[in-house]
């Protein structure tokens, strides 16, 4: 199926211009472009609603112990406030 996507001149002229350095037609670019910010998107919205699941569980620390896991870890020190 078919749809047709109305693009603002400014884009179109940049995703044909882009197109004629590369062997892909601006047909598969604008597919490749739109599956990989739709698939961040997605992403994004589980590692949101898992964060969520977190804090409603209790699965959080506070300010203080978060620094205090970095630090015992080693992998940084806490800023100076």
């Amino acid at each position: 199926m078919s749809h047709a996507i109305d693009l603002p001149q400014s884009l179109y002229n940049r995703l044909n211009k882009l197109s004629e350095g590369t062997r892909s037609t601006p047909a598969s670019i604008a597919k490749k472009a739109i599956q990989a910010h739709l698939d961040y998107e997605e992403w994004l919205l589980a590692e949101v609603d898992a964060g969520l699941a977190d804090v409603e569980a209790g699965r959080v620390l506070s300010h203080g112990d978060f620094w205090k896991e970095i630090e015992s870890a080693g992998r940084g020190k806490k800023p100076k406030d």
